[in-house]
């Protein structure tokens, strides 16, 4: 029997908005970073030369939200732009020692959550699976992205 395509894609984003809220609900009660804070630092972080596009690629936002959202993020005191040595249009985005104590903190948070959330109620070899499966769909879906990384391919977002 053949999954109802409709079904699937609503239950998808039912247990995202599900993992979404609990896991950011543990990173607010901690005290520390939201999911989306998170998400943009850590890509500021693994990024090397990060840029706003790389952002916006990244996490799959347009760049004006991106540059938004890492104007958010610099005003926090948890990021910087400094000019691009290689293009001078545009910036490098680096982490403060602030922005890198948050990460680290929420990182951590952020495992601990994934680990208590995902882990009681699939078996690993279910997780493995699921996790290609994911990989798959995201990198049709989002070709300039690495999706065992998460992060943009260097050649793509250097285009």
């Amino acid at each position: 029997m053949e999954a109802d395509r409709g079904t699937l894609l609503i239950d998808l984003v039912r247990v995202e908005t599900t993992l979404y809220n609990l896991v950011d609900g543990r990173l607010k009660d901690a005290g520390g970073l939201t999911l989306p804070q998170l998400e943009l630092l850590s890509v500021i972080r693994d990024v090397p030369g990060c840029r706003v596009v790389d952002v916006a690629r990244s996490i799959s936002l347009t760049v004006g939200a991106a540059s938004k959202a890492v104007d958010r993020l610099e005003e926090q005191g948890w990021c910087r732009r400094a000019a691009d040595r290689r293009d001078g249009r545009s910036s490098t985005l680096t982490l403060t020692p602030h922005g890198s104590a948050a990460v680290d903190r929420a990182a951590a948070v952020f495992d601990a959550a994934a680990r208590d959330i995902i882990g009681p109620l699939l078996p690993a070899v279910d997780a493995q699976r699921l996790a290609e499966l994911l990989a798959t769909l995201r990198a049709a879906l989002q070709p300039s992205v690495d999706p065992r990384a998460g992060v943009p391919h260097r050649e793509i977002a250097e285009a």
